[in-house]
């Protein structure tokens, strides 16, 4: 489940769209919105998807205010919903309803080409193409996935429906659907099995693994908010390992905050050991004294050092001809 938008706002007063996807089946609802309020979200949850559908087992969303918010924990509650959240500032938590929020944008730019403020007209057609299109991680459509049978477009009422078989009474119909759905299922789970294999081996290329144990101290990224931030906050230090990716993390400053977060966002903090000559002419000093110096975030730029020293280069200074045999 997530929410897309601010979109370019309609007569109706819509200006975000709630999109809900089957993780299984691919199938995906999109209803417009006016605003992002948690009623607002409640009440299409129930009057548009659980009336027509039914209540389901599991709800994830990232940590949107729109999400967390009580009288949508409350909803989930009273029709027995498991409510489950992405890690804050992670996507890939919710990485299929991102995905999807990108292929609605491109649909939904083509068919509002010059009249941007009729999405929510173009929304519903939309979402007749896409879910009975094929889908590449099941090979199937969403619709035959879901409902078990294919939808009847605009196209079958133009040239008319393949010739069907005799009619048969309801137990029989009820029967054959249940095979179908059956085969259709084993199809998608082959085909989603090989495609998350190929999306694994595709993301573990670049991957680097990085395991951190208790008390290690970590700079831990947060998003820029303005061009000079340097995008890492810290330290940080681990007080819990949670998986083998996830981790529970408290600011050494902030000690009774702690947070919860995927290690994509964390990279270790290191300490630096510098060693302070003392000054020659000093008689006062004796020896060198070893200061503490805490190690810069990630792609910060070193500190300008006191002891460099500029003098005059040393380049090879090659006259014009003319001045070869110039004697001064």
């Amino acid at each position: 489940m997530d929410i897309l938008g601010p979109l370019e706002k309609t007569p109706s007063g819509n200006r975000y769209v709630l999109v809900l996807t089957d993780y299984f089946t691919k199938w995906t609802a999109a209803f417009p919105l006016a605003n992002m309020e948690a009623s607002t979200v409640a009440k299409v949850l129930v009057e548009k998807y659980v009336a027509y559908f039914g209540a389901p087992d599991c709800l994830h969303s990232d940590q949107g205010r729109s999400f967390e918010a009580s009288v949508v924990l409350e909803m989930c509650r009273l029709f027995g919903i498991k409510k489950t959240r992405s890690f804050p500032y992670h996507p890939q938590g919710n990485g299929q309803a991102e995905r999807f929020n990108r292929t609605l944008l491109d649909m939904l730019s083509i068919m509002v080409d010059g009249n941007p403020g009729q999405w929510d007209d173009m929304l519903p057609f939309v979402m007749l193409a896409y879910n009975s299109s094929v889908h590449e991680s099941t090979g199937v459509t969403p619709a035959i996935a879901m409902l078990g049978r294919e939808l009847r477009l605009p196209l079958d009422v133009q040239i008319g429906n393949p010739p069907g078989g005799e009619a048969q009474g309801l137990p029989d119909y009820i029967r054959e659907t249940r095979e179908r759905i059956d085969r259709v299922h084993e199809l998608a789970r082959d085909h989603l099995k090989t495609q998350q294999r190929r999306q694994k081996y595709l993301h573990d290329r670049h991957a680097k693994e990085s395991r951190f144990c208790p008390n290690d101290r970590v700079w831990l990224a947060m998003p820029r908010r303005g061009k000079l931030d340097r995008g890492w906050e810290g330290p940080y230090r681990v007080v819990e390992v949670m998986g083998p990716q996830t981790y529970r993390v408290r600011h050494n400053e902030r000690k009774r905050r702690t947070i919860v977060v995927h290690s994509d966002r964390m990279k270790r903090y290191h300490d630096r050991d510098i060693t302070e000559q003392p000054d020659v002419g000093d008689r006062s000093v004796r020896g060198g004294t070893t200061r503490r110096q805490e190690h810069q975030p990630p792609g910060a730029a070193p500190p300008p050092s006191s002891e460099m020293k500029i003098g005059r280069s040393t380049r090879r200074r090659r006259p014009p001809g003319y001045l070869r045999d110039y004697i001064p």
